[in-house]
């Protein structure tokens, strides 16, 4: 995929469950190394909108595509990341196996079963892990950790999958403001150095207009309300991907 091809594009898109469409219509784009935000009230659909760019629930109705694939095809292993608001950890798991799941596409699910890490990928894992905050909870299983903790090991594995689009459902939540604005500033460099584009669902607006290009307003069955070029980050790097 090239630069000048958005990874997200999105066409008279409606999203739903059972044939019953809580979103219609919606047409919007993510660029390379760009932020967009979702933000509306409880049940308007910021979540189903999510799901199904991940791929996880089927458009209803127009177009989608992601990464240059039409869904509901699946883009290649390993280029999409995804943290549910469940977060999707193995509770029984240490935070070190945790964040090397995020490698899983690299090593094959049956390295990763049998504990075969290779010595960079845990190398990777523990920078990971530091850069969120967690230094020292390596060999700590996740069901020990609070939920603010376990939220972290869930960035610090998709920070480890270095994906070119990453999907994220309310990241920042059950986050101290301290430790929310340190993951901004990984998910930032991270962009930097990669050109990773993000769609994340956030519930304050005015936290999503700090951390986004641009923030979708979502309500009454649509996009209500488009806020452009809102970040005061620094602009991200956007490079190309052979």
């Amino acid at each position: 995929m090239t630069r000048s091809s958005p990874p997200i594009r999105c066409r008279g898109l409606s999203v739903g469950y059972d044939e019953d469409p809580v979103l219609e219509d919606l047409s919007f784009t993510v660029g390379n190394g760009s932020t967009v935000a979702l933000v509306g009230r409880s049940g308007c659909g910021k979540t189903t909108l999510l799901k199904t760019l991940a791929g996880i629930l089927d458009p209803l109705d127009g177009e989608a595509t992601v990464l240059s694939t039409s869904l509901p095809q699946s883009p290649p292993p390993g280029e999409l990341g995804y943290i549910p608001q469940s977060l999707g950890l193995v509770m029984h798991e240490t935070v070190l196996t945790n964040v090397l799941h995020g490698r899983l596409s690299d090593l094959g699910r049956m390295r990763s079963l049998l504990g075969r890490f290779p010595a960079d990928a845990k190398t990777e894992a523990r920078e990971a892990i530091e850069r969120v905050g967690l230094d020292g909870y390596e060999q700590s299983r996740v069901k020990e950790l609070s939920g603010g903790q376990r939220r972290r090991v869930a960035i610090a594995r998709a920070f480890v999958q270095e994906p070119r689009v990453l999907l994220a459902d309310e990241m920042l939540s059950e986050l101290d403001g301290e430790t929310a604005q340190s993951i901004v500033d990984c998910l930032v460099t991270l962009q930097q150095e990669t050109g990773m584009s993000v769609v994340i669902v956030e519930h304050n607006l005015d936290v999503a207009k700090d951390i986004s290009d641009t923030v979708l307003r979502l309500g009454a069955g649509g996009i209500e309300d488009r806020i452009e070029s809102v970040s005061t980050r620094e602009p991200v790097t956007q490079q190309s991907h052979e």
